[in-house]
């Protein structure tokens, strides 16, 4: 195996620059899996730096936050050379807790509405479409002291080990994904998009009628000995022509000619008031107000109505009011009446 010294970043920042001892450069990707590999490696360089010191073994606390972090019994005594059964007493309530936040992430729903996905479910049908073995996934949740959870799955796609990595924030139930596995297999932006439908509308019966399909007419060639016939309008060209004809004209208004004949009309001018003068015509005659209708007025001997005095022997009658007869042609043109 040939040893490799780190060299610092590349320009991009993308990868890290390593050298061997002939001076011979590489590029080493900066992804998930070495940043988890140095988190790891830093954890067990500071529990042999524990186990070389001065005391000879660690606190429960710090045993159980070395568990906490996402190493097991078996890593930690082999880094801190402390009895395997010491550990483990500490162990299963720390594991316990890791397998509690990571049931806990997959039953949260990925999504803002109620109907969303759950986590443990997404991941599943998106790996069952990529054929990848469900038998190999594993789920596990570690926390580093000052940081938020962690939370991955492991799987296996033709026999290529890959992990997805979330960020798990358990108090409000909230899921941050941590590289492109993770995104890949909980993103639900398509699923939240509603499929447009197209809205279909009832037809009319008329419409439907007039859209059935009937066959054309043959056309035949015209005769060239007659003249060709004129084509009789449709239904709406006659319609139109027959508004145009109309417009413009005016409608006559029937007369009663029954008036013109009725003799009680005697026209204007000074015979007739000459005959009004004779008659008394519009001479005012006495009339009587009745009372307007519910005045609750009581009526009273000095309510009676006055009968009108008898007319003496020389004086006349007023005539009755009747309609003028119709003034003959002399009287229209002269202004008198033929004695």
């Amino acid at each position: 195996m040939t040893s490799v010294t780190l060299v610092g970043p590349s320009d991009d920042g993308q990868h890290v620059v390593v050298a061997t001892a002939a001076g011979e450069q590489f590029l080493l990707p900066i992804t998930e899996e070495l940043r988890l590999a140095v988190r790891h490696a830093r954890v067990a360089v500071q529990a042999r730096a524990d186990a070389h010191t001065d005391a000879p073994s660690m606190s429960p606390k710090e045993i159980q936050r070395r568990i906490r972090s996402g190493l097991n019994a078996r890593e930690l005594a082999e880094l801190s050379h402390m009895p395997l059964a010491l550990l483990e007493k500490y162990e299963a309530p720390v594991l316990a807790e890791r397998s509690y936040i990571t049931e806990l992430a997959r039953a949260t729903r990925v999504g803002r509405d109620n109907g969303s996905p759950l986590l443990g479910d997404l991941v599943t049908d998106r790996l069952a479409g990529r054929r990848a073995d469900l038998d190999t996934l594993a789920w596990d949740a570690w926390r580093v002291e000052g940081e938020p959870w962690q939370v991955c799955v492991d799987f296996t796609i033709d026999g290529r080990t890959s992990r997805a990595l979330w960020t798990f924030d358990h108090t409000v139930r909230s899921l941050t994904a941590q590289d492109d596995e993770a995104r890949w297999l909980t993103e639900t932006e398509l699923l939240d998009v509603p499929i447009p439908q197209r809205h279909l509308t009832s037809v009319r019966a008329g419409e439907a009628a007039s859209a059935t399909v009937r066959p054309l007419r043959e056309s035949r060639p015209a005769s060239p000995g007659g003249a060709a016939e004129p084509e009789a309008p449709s239904p709406t060209e006659a319609l139109l022509n027959d508004l145009a004809s109309r417009r413009g004209t005016r409608e006559a208004i029937p007369i009663d000619e029954s008036d013109d004949d009725d003799p009680g009309f005697e026209g204007f001018g000074p015979a007739a008031k000459a005959r009004e003068a004779e008659v008394g015509f519009g001479a005012p005659g006495p009339q009587s107000m009745p009372h307007p209708a519910g005045s609750g007025r009581d009526q009273s001997p000095r309510d009676e109505p006055i009968e009108p005095p008898t007319p003496t022997v020389g004086q006349k009658r007023p005539a009755k009011k009747g309609r003028a007869s119709v003034p003959s042609w002399d009287e229209i043109v002269f202004g008198a009446k033929n004695d």
